[in-house]
């Protein structure tokens, strides 16, 4: 029983595979015949394409009259793939129009044309959003990308600063707090002994007398310790006729202390100045939304904008608030959200592309660079994708396209081909990386000039004055005390 117990159970599990092995034949069957039913959608069919124009992925050349007359770019090559792929045609819409939503009377919008049937399909690099769902379709997956922050180029300063640099704020805070307290135990330790023969003498002063008491011993000791406490602590030395063990401790340790602090402020204060002073408006979007004195600048109508408005919660919820919050954010061209960035208070937010053909026209137009961007980038949420009209059949089998040409490696290769020609850009950015990241490694790399000894050299100006005006206080304290003894004596 046992053993016929063993073959049935065998020849149930065979069974059992078999007919996971037809569920799963049958499972590939019924995909191939969609995806091969799909493609039939445009097997043999005409698409009238709409152009939304944009920097790596759509370049568009018209005439005189604004025929279109030329494209070229990522979209461009990859419409071309698709339509050999999936044996359609198209031709292109020759309207003025470059983006999807209505600009003016005159710019009705690309969407516009497809509403009313003129347009099947709108190529380039399109950020989807919720606005935009609702009344079209998206083929999604064409690329994924992140938001660029166009910055001014760090410039490098006068490093007048570079004094105050080494210890962060609350390390002067801290000092400013104890040298007073410092100041006052060394003046109580050493109280006691310098009033002892001061005290008993008073007891002897008459009122012919009371000129002398003005200058008596008790104000000098007195003048005196506080004059010595201070010498201490701006390191001129210091001296004291009697001290107490505590008062030695105290002095010792105060001295101690200084000593610590003086080694590592000198050697922070070198890489200060033998580095680079350059600062960047921001390094990061973080840094955008942190700080009040940066505000945001974005294209009217761009994608970048659109998601930023749109959105409720995280950076790009703070962002949209930041734009709303400024009527100057939010700039008619491209040209006037630049200028507003070269004003040096406005980081520029725009996709990546865009972002690196700015710095890269701008270079032409100028030959100087006068933009970079921030260290970190912000990512775009979902992908770039195409534009179809509402409950398109063709959204699938060109999206299946799209991860065909992602998996050969051909989108990655045109958009590296396109970047290629951002030399002017690439440039820029390397120099302002080398700006931020300057070493002393070599005399080739860094030429000390008076920028980078600016700040040091002012404090020592200021240390030079308080000397002149201390070794003035002595002489007059000197003079004083002479007539003061002559006084007494006569």
């Amino acid at each position: 029983m046992n053993h016929c117990y063993s073959d049935d159970s065998r020849l149930i599990s065979a069974k059992e595979k078999q007919m996971n092995a037809i569920g799963f034949s049958s499972l590939l069957v019924l995909v191939q015949i969609i995806c091969f039913s799909s493609s039939t959608y445009l097997n043999g069919k005409h698409l009238v394409v709409g152009l939304q124009s944009s920097p790596v992925h759509l370049y568009i050349t018209r005439n005189a009259s604004g025929h279109i007359v030329k494209m070229q770019g990522v979209a461009v090559n990859t419409l071309l793939a698709l339509s050999k792929r999936f044996n359609f045609t198209y031709s292109v819409l020759q309207v003025k129009d470059n983006r999807l939503e209505k600009q003016s009377d005159t710019l009705l919008g690309l969407h516009h044309y497809m509403q009313q049937g003129k347009c099947d399909l709108v190529i380039g690099a399109i950020a989807m959003t919720m606005g935009r769902y609702a009344v079209m379709d998206f083929v999604e997956g064409y690329a994924y990308t992140s938001i660029g922050i166009v910055i001014p180029m760090p410039e490098e300063l006068y490093n007048a600063d570079a004094a105050f640099l080494p210890f962060q704020f609350s390390v002067w805070v801290a000092l400013i707090v104890i040298m007073p307290i410092t100041a006052i135990a060394i003046y109580y330790f050493s109280r006691p002994f310098h009033l002892k023969k001061s005290s008993d003498e008073s007891l002897t002063i008459t009122g012919s007398q009371e000129k002398a008491a003005v200058c008596s011993d008790i104000t000098f000791r007195r003048s005196d310790a506080f004059f010595q406490i201070f010498r201490i602590v701006i390191n001129q030395g210091g001296s004291f006729r009697s001290m107490r063990p505590a008062l030695y401790f105290v002095v010792g340790s105060w001295c101690l202390g200084a000593m610590v602090l003086i080694s590592a402020y000198n050697s922070i204060l070198t890489s200060y100045i033998l580095g680079s002073n350059a600062k960047p408006l921001a390094h990061s979007a973080g840094d955008i939304i942190g700080n009040s004195m940066v505000n945001i600048a974005v294209t009217k109508g761009s994608g970048v904008e659109l998601a930023l408005l749109a959105a409720e919660v995280g950076f790009y919820k703070q962002a949209g608030d930041k734009i709303r919050a400024n009527p100057e954010s939010r700039c008619e061209t491209t040209k006037q959200c630049v200028k507003l960035v070269k004003s040096g208070s406005y980081a520029y937010l725009n996709a990546m592309s865009t972002a690196i053909d700015i710095i890269n026209e701008d270079f032409k137009a100028t030959g100087i660079c006068h933009l970079s961007l921030t260290r970190q980038s912000e990512a775009l949420p979902g992908s770039l994708a195409w534009v179809l009209p509402k409950n398109s059949p063709y959204s699938r089998i060109l999206s299946m396209g799209f991860i065909e040409l992602h998996e050969a490696g051909m989108m990655n290769h045109w958009t590296e081909w396109e970047l290629k020609k951002y030399k002017n850009a690439t440039f820029c950015l390397q120099e302002a990386l080398k700006r931020q990241q300057r070493k002393a490694a070599s005399e080739k790399e860094t030429k000390i000039t008076l920028k980078n000894f600016f700040g040091p050299f002012n404090l020592l100006i200021l240390g030079y004055l308080i000397s002149f005006v201390l070794f003035f206080r002595e002489i007059v304290h000197s003079k004083v005390s002479s007539y003061c003894k002559k006084t007494v004596k006569s």
